[in-house]
């Protein structure tokens, strides 16, 4: 990997355990990684159906229509996401390949919110191991701090529960800048497990994003 990167750019190693199990965390520390970042996954069991969403006022929910909407989408989650850590824009074959080619793709239970002719949030859904699993969501930074995230969630819940489905997980940074697990905790989420990226520096130098 060395031989690979630029000469001035940091290059270095990293490994995620789950954080229950002491035996990885011995070896990896031995073995000169440092603790880098905590994720979490989170679920929500419901009990019956979940509140109604509460949507800023001119926003509208569409279904997604592929091959009409795929690039605003892609758009508004690349600008969404640059806020979360490690993340990078994906090219639109990327997302294409990683949102169409997944055997759990199903546009209907994709929520999309749109003010007017943008794309406001989103929240791409799935089936994942047999439970409901909130795969990507985001706003983008005009729509922040509107309720729009919690919205989204609510439905979601709803369209899994429709569907039969009361468990209902997703991933996130533990630190995650937008305030998003204040906002998972809000609508009843709780931490189900918890993992640790460990990292080991190779090379000092740049990061590669600047």
């Amino acid at each position: 990997e060395l031989a690979h990167a630029e000469p001035d750019v940091r290059v270095s190693l990293r490994s995620m355990i789950d954080n229950r199990d002491p035996d990885s965390h011995d070896l990896h520390r031995n073995e000169g990684y440092q603790p880098l970042r905590y994720h979490w996954r989170m679920e929500i069991v419901l009990d019956g159906p979940p509140s109604e969403p509460r949507f800023p006022q001119g926003i509208e929910l569409r279904p997604f229509v592929k091959g009409e909407h795929d690039v605003p989408v892609w758009q508004a989650q690349n600008e969404a996401w640059r806020d979360h850590w490690g993340s990078h824009d994906e090219t639109f074959e990327e997302w294409q390949y990683s949102k169409f080619n997944d055997p759990e793709f199903d546009p209907s239970l994709w929520v999309i919110a749109w003010d007017g002719q943008e794309v406001a949030g989103f929240s791409l859904n799935r089936y994942r191991m047999g439970i409901g699993w909130i795969r990507t969501l985001g706003v983008r930074r005009p729509w922040r701090k509107r309720g729009l995230g919690e919205a989204m969630l609510l439905h979601s819940f709803g369209e899994f529960y429709k569907r039969g489905t009361t468990t209902i997980g997703l991933g996130v940074d533990a630190q995650n800048p937008t305030g998003a697990t204040r906002l998972y905790q809000k609508v009843g989420m709780y931490t189900a497990s918890e993992y640790v990226t460990y990292e080991k520096e190779l090379r000092p130098g740049r990061e590669p994003e600047e």
